[in-house]
């Protein structure tokens, strides 16, 4: 007995060793935990952020950042929190609903009250009816800009996807009485005014495709443990879309897809698991999915594909060889970082006017919760570079920024005003192009196309 106070000592000073070795050599390697995370940078020593505190503060997020055993213990901690109370360590990131099921947290927002705070946050008092005036806004311009890139032989058209939250309502957390009570006031969501728009843009809504299948399929159209559309359904669904495009656009090669079979769950079905960090994954069922091969016959030649969307895309791509569908294909995530081009990583890198031109079809993806900032600030870009020549566009950019009196960026002033300071866009059909286009007959405008329902 007299021993143990002495052998307790030497085990923690043990431990305690061990922890600063693995923290200073990271001798042992671990799964990194999933997730966005910006780790703290080794403070550089001056005296003077010594004296002010600003040093040891820094050294107090470096140290927590990279100490030994990090991830271990997170993971064994959030499983303890899982398995005891199914609690989520950081629900900012992932909302623990009914039976299981993940959500993130815009989801639920969205499914109650709408996620308009969310990309606008000053928002907060803003009239319903000035609120609906920023998606008719975007809408008219985005009727516009088809149009325009119509007459150059480019395809644009917008596919709104279902969020988890419209498809498994069933499922998501109560809030209590009164945010049923929200939800009842009929809150209007961006896919209530693209669904219900009168101006002329193609459109396809998979939002109502799924509410018909909802309860109608062997398989789940959102996986418990994901917060995308499932693997199976994000595959019919872009074959729909596929043989879509193909009414207005040139012809693309045809897909066979194979016979369902059950699989245990893969990536991307349960990425809200993975950010949970768990020692263990939540116990499921397999999920179904299907096996994709071309089709007969192929086209003379493989169209080209731009798409500018949310994170929803990646499922598709999961899923289908997407070179051999498309002579050229090109994502632009969130109209910002661009993936399946070498030659650049942003769109603040690029030529659109030259990127557009050379393509035969332009998908705008999103679904229910991205629908609120839907193009990301591409279809004025797009408005902008096609009608104007970048000397006129850089006269107004100067004007805006001799103007101090506005806290508001460029890129939100042209959201907010873009007819009043380009007054060429105001037109129903801007007939105005940047000296860079070809002009070609602009009779196009009375053969648009219509919304499909």
């Amino acid at each position: 007995m007299r021993h143990i106070p002495k052998t307790l000592c030497l085990v923690t000073m043990t431990l305690i060793l061990l922890i600063v070795l693995q923290g200073a050599t990271q001798y042992f390697e671990f799964e990194p935990l999933k997730g966005v995370y910006i780790s703290a940078e080794k403070p550089h020593f001056t005296f003077d952020d010594f004296v002010s505190g600003k040093w040891q503060r820094r050294m107090e997020g470096y140290v927590k950042d990279h100490q030994g055993f990090r991830e271990p213990a997170i993971r064994r901690y959030n499983q303890y929190l899982w398995s005891l109370y199914h609690r989520s360590t950081n629900p900012n990131s992932v909302v623990v609903g009914k039976d299981n099921y993940l959500f993130e947290p815009w989801f639920v927002d969205e499914y109650y009250t709408g996620c308009y705070h969310h990309f606008y946050p000053d928002s907060l008092g803003i009239p319903d009816h000035a609120k609906g005036q920023v998606f008719l806004n975007r809408m008219s311009r985005l009727a516009k800009l088809q149009a325009i890139l119509e007459e150059q032989g480019v395809h644009l058209f917008l596919a709104i996807l279902p969020g988890k939250e419209r498809i498994y309502p069933q499922y998501l957390p109560d809030r209590g009485a009164k945010a049923r009570h929200d939800r009842l006031r009929g809150h209007h969501r961006a896919y209530d005014y693209y669904r219900n728009s009168h101006y002329d843009f193609r459109c396809v809504d998979i939002c109502h495709c799924f509410d018909s299948l909802n309860g109608h399929t062997p398989y789940l159209l959102f996986t418990k443990t994901g917060t995308h559309w499932s693997n199976i359904a994000s595959t019919y669904a872009f074959d729909t879309i596929m043989r879509y495009m193909q009414t207005f656009g040139p012809p693309i090669r045809p897909v066979v897809i194979g016979n369902p079979y059950y699989a245990p769950t893969r990536d991307p079905d349960a990425d809200l698991d993975g950010l949970l960090n768990k020692m263990k994954p939540i116990a499921t069922e397999c999920n179904q999915y299907v096996d994709i091969s071309l089709g007969d016959p192929a086209p003379e030649r493989n169209p080209s594909l731009v798409v500018i969307g949310d994170s929803f895309f990646w499922n598709i791509l999961s899923n289908y060889s997407i070179h051999d569908l498309f002579s050229h294909f090109r994502y632009w995530y969130y109209f910002s970082s661009i993936y399946y081009d070498p030659a650049y990583e942003t769109v603040a890198d690029i030529d659109l006017v030259d990127e557009l031109l050379c393509s035969d079809y332009v998908m705008l993806s999103y679904c229910t919760v991205q629908l609120y900032n839907c193009g990301n600030g591409f279809i004025n870009r797009a408005l902008l570079e096609l009608c104007y020549d970048p000397d006129e566009i850089q006269s107004v950019r100067d004007s805006l920024a001799a103007d101090t009196t506005s806290r508001l960026s460029f890129d939100q002033r042209i959201d907010l005003h873009l007819e009043q300071y380009f007054p060429a866009l105001a037109e129903p059909f801007p007939t105005k192009r940047s000296s860079r286009i070809t002009h070609k007959d602009t009779s196009v405008t009375s053969d648009l196309p219509n919304n499909l329902e």
